[in-house]
């Protein structure tokens, strides 16, 4: 035991891989055609409606679609018409960074319609970096606000998904306070926030699962020696040494299962490397799930479709046909200090003109507008002034780079027409849909902010113009292990 591999047994493991790898072309051939039952169409289905002040709008920002029986489709890991109503999943907002919290809201809203669960959705809070006042358009007063799931997302098609139901923390509580016998374990009001409602969570919930890290593997409904064999060696490869989690007996008993957001309990992963589905045709539904109903609101994408046709604008005034480029250039307090390089090395990483042409016009989706690295940190202190050779603090942090490479720069702040009256915390997410179209793009190593632009153009049709700028890492946006495990 624990040597090194007999040829037969070599043999044996290489067979597997084959089979595995022709199972997933397979798939992939059966996602591109019309061949998936009437439920799972999903080629030519219609696309999404986008209304923008108050007109339905046809835009090339649009990835969503309507594909017909996907609003009807209920999981078949668990009998939901006995257990939605009395079985519940709770979280925790993770505590980094906008896109750290949208992926673990991407995890759990899976992982809630999936096992038949309601969905209770925490209260709006105090969300990290996401602080800006906005103007309130009745009163015209700037305020601040907590902010929650539905400042963000469209909420309409969540509720009513059938397979998908959901209770505001309020009403939760409100039902902990009778269906619960202990009345030690009952909630003392129905308004707890911050601290005091996450401590009742975590001490009175059935169940914390240790999911951090982890991939959930979910049972088929009525599995069979053969789909249990074939789901065990396709899980091996899309785990790649990942510790596998089960949807197990006791958490699947438990009433109240409540998803914790610090050590393991932290669900900072993509959803779709997060829950593993043997059944093709569930895997490929909780991948339209999320890119058909957890999108950004109508606010959001109407801003972006808006900053789209600015920069196609501004294009075509220097002369072009309306194509630009993009890059997202994370900075600031990114503790992976590798990754902040100045321009001339960014320009030198993507091979001079190779990917971005002369004479491009390039917007910045970047934390440091003005090319000065303001708020850079180091080891948790601010980049000293005129530093040389200290990884994260860039000698040169300003942009004229990418001027001497011959490419003419923009930033969202040049469209300010474009973005009257939009909630400044609203900005990044516009950043985010105006690099999804653009021709080819370059993002941050490590960044869930660039993760997320990726699979925005992978749904585009774009993955093939999509890039690192980061030192040795320029081409991985598009290897196999990227887009299977990458979890930043």
């Amino acid at each position: 035991a624990g040597g090194a591999a007999t040829p037969d047994e070599a043999g044996i493991v290489a067979a597997a891989a084959a089979k595995v790898r022709d199972a997933e072309a397979r798939l992939r051939e059966e996602e591109k055609g019309d061949q998936a039952p009437p439920r799972h169409q999903r080629h030519e289905a219609p696309k999404g409606e986008l209304v923008c002040d108050g007109e339905q709008t046809d835009h090339e920002i649009i990835y969503w679609r309507e594909v017909p029986g996907d609003m009807a489709y209920e999981s078949e890991v668990t009998p939901h018409h006995d257990e939605h109503h009395k079985k519940y999943l709770t979280f925790e907002y993770d505590s980094g960074g906008w896109n750290n919290v949208r992926m673990g809201v991407e995890c759990v809203v899976v992982l809630a319609h999936a096992t038949g669960r309601t969905l209770v959705a925490p209260p709006g809070q105090n969300l990290y970096l996401l602080g800006a006042a906005s103007t309130n358009k009745d009163t015209g007063k700037k305020e601040k606000k907590k902010l929650g799931f539905a400042d963000f997302f469209v909420m309409d098609r969540l509720k009513t998904q059938e397979g998908m139901h959901m209770l505001t923390m309020e009403d939760f509580l409100r039902r902990q306070m009778t269906e619960v016998a202990n009345v030690t374990k009952r909630p003392a009001k129905t308004d707890l926030w911050g601290t005091e409602l996450w401590k009742y969570m975590r001490t009175n919930s059935d169940a914390i699962p240790a999911y951090g890290g982890t991939v959930v593997a979910m049972p088929r409904a009525n599995p069979t020696a053969a789909t249990k064999k074939a789901d065990a060696a396709t899980l091996g490869v899309y785990a790649s040494g990942r510790k596998v989690s089960a949807y197990d007996a006791a958490t699947r008993a438990a009433r109240h299962v409540h998803i914790g957001g610090k050590g393991k309990h932290r669900v900072l992963n993509h959803f779709y490397a997060f829950g593993f589905f043997g059944d093709p045709g569930q895997r490929s539904f909780y991948r339209r799930l999320i890119r058909d109903s957890m999108r950004y609101r109508d606010e959001i994408q109407c801003a972006g479709a808006r900053v789209v046709d600015a920069a196609r604008a501004h294009s075509r005034a220097l002369g072009f046909d309306g194509t630009f480029y993009a890059l997202h250039i994370r900075r600031g307090d990114f503790q992976f200090k590798e990754v902040k390089i100045g321009a001339r090395a960014i320009v030198k990483n993507l091979r001079g003109h190779s990917i971005i042409p002369k004479g491009a016009l390039v917007y910045l989706a970047t934390d440091d507008p003005d090319g000065v690295c303001r708020g850079c940190m180091v080891n948790r202190k601010a980049c000293p002034v005129g530093v040389k050779d200290m990884k994260g603090c860039p000698e040169d942090p300003s942009w004229d780079g990418f001027v001497e490479n011959g490419w003419t720069v923009t930033v969202l702040r040049n469209y300010t027409a474009a973005l009257e009256g939009v909630n400044p915390n609203y900005f990044g997410m516009v950043d985010s849909i105006v690099c999804s179209r653009a021709a080819e793009f370059a993002g941050t190593w490590f960044s869930t902010f660039t993760g997320y632009i990726h699979r925005l153009r992978g749904y585009h049709g774009l993955g093939e113009h999509t890039y690192y700028h980061t030192t040795g890492k320029v081409d991985l946006a598009r290897s196999p292990k990227s887009t299977r495990t990458t979890t930043r």
